[in-house]
């Protein structure tokens, strides 16, 4: 099967001639993998991966710092804070297992007034330049094409603070909304811009949006629905009129909202942290497995750093035989790859899943 057709299979639910692959890690990671390999110049390492999935997306139209977390950095501050266009800070932090940016400054941490709100320097999609999206999307038309949107939760919170956004949902309801419907003005533009770019090459959005934690969702189900979930939807359909499929990130255990997900058209959960509450895969299986893909699910917390080869090869196998049966599964890691993961350990994880050696 062509990577495109492997994966809108297993999306379908129909068995493939292998299980779909996918790929995340640092950046050091991916270096040093493609040391490992001995790759050729020119030999991509998603390429060498057997990778089913390729990315595409708008490149900013000014002048940004290297280091960026999540959207580009359009300052530098005293103190060495990295500010993006949403006025958010981050902090570079070399630690012993990797290079991280962590967040530093939250600009409307504090507000007293709405009139705050409406004044902040918001973010417009005429920052980004769409021209180059649908060549981009040719040039790798054999694959299944994604492109990606941040989320409402997390940005928002990132602007305020996550212990006073959570209070504004609590009890500021008006504060909350007002931050919120901001940020998906400018997403669901930006991402309306992408589709219209990609012209019909487009395969999947990605909607990125951690709302859960190692012990379960940062908040009720209840205000995840009343505050995220109708705006969520709002952003998924309007995907879905350019006939796309819809993944989700969602970091920790959603096991609470999944059904809410499927409700409200995602196809594709991302990326399975099965370490996570309520998030073990015999059980996802069980419960969802009919009715949604999993992508990811190769632990990064327990098994990845600490396992033998062996062990990362049964895990794995594992993995491909409950979330892969009947389709269903996209394999991937559960987080990005971490430099604390013996790369020996990553290598393990798609030889079990090509069914071939690579080193």
């Amino acid at each position: 099967m062509k990577p495109k057709e492997r994966v809108d299979a297993a999306i379908r639910h129909i068995d493939t001639d292998r299980v779909p692959i996918d790929y995340f890690a640092r950046a050091e990671v991916s270096q040093a993998l493609v040391k490992l390999l001995r790759l050729p110049p020119g030999q991509r390492l998603d390429e060498r991966l057997g990778c089913d999935i390729r990315g595409v997306g708008p490149s900013f139209k000014k002048p940004a710092a290297d280091l960026a977390y999540a959207d580009p950095t359009i300052r530098v501050d005293p103190g060495d804070i990295y500010r993006d266009i949403w006025g958010v800070g981050f902090k570079p932090n070399q630690t012993a297992t990797g290079f991280y940016m962590d967040l530093s400054d939250y600009p409307l941490r504090g507000i007293q007034t709405m009139d705050e709100i409406e004044s902040h320097p918001w973010p417009t999609a005429d920052m980004w330049d769409y021209s180059t999206i649908a060549d981009q999307a040719r040039s790798v038309s054999d694959y299944w094409v994604w492109a990606h949107s941040r989320g409402i939760f997390e940005i928002s919170w990132f602007i305020r603070g996550f212990d006073e956004f959570l209070e504004d949902m609590a009890v500021r309801p008006e504060r909350a909304n007002a931050v919120m419907d901001r940020v998906q003005a400018y997403l669901m533009d930006r991402t309306e811009r992408i589709l219209q770019a990609g012209d019909g090459l487009i395969d999947m959005m990605e909607y990125n949006d951690d709302v859960g934690g190692q012990y379960g969702l940062l908040m009720s189900p209840a205000m995840w629905r009343q505050f995220i979930k109708p705006r969520m939807a709002r952003f998924i359909a309007m995907c879905r009129e350019y006939g796309v499929r819809i993944r989700f990130h969602c970091c920790g255990g959603c096991r609470p909202i999944i059904n809410d997900l499927i409700e409200i058209g995602v196809d594709v959960l991302n990326p399975v942290q099965t370490v996570a509450d309520g998030m073990e895969p015999e059980g996802l299986k069980r419960d969802f497995g009919d009715r949604i893909t999993f992508n990811g699910g190769i632990d990064t917390q327990q098994l990845l750093p600490y396992a033998t080869e062996d062990e990362v090869r049964a895990e794995t196998r594992r993995l491909i035989d409950i979330l892969g049966r009947d389709g269903g599964y996209i394999l991937a890691p559960a987080h990005n790859f971490q430099a604390d993961v013996p790369l020996r350990n990553i290598v393990a994880v798609y030889e079990t899943a090509l069914g071939e050696k690579l080193v």
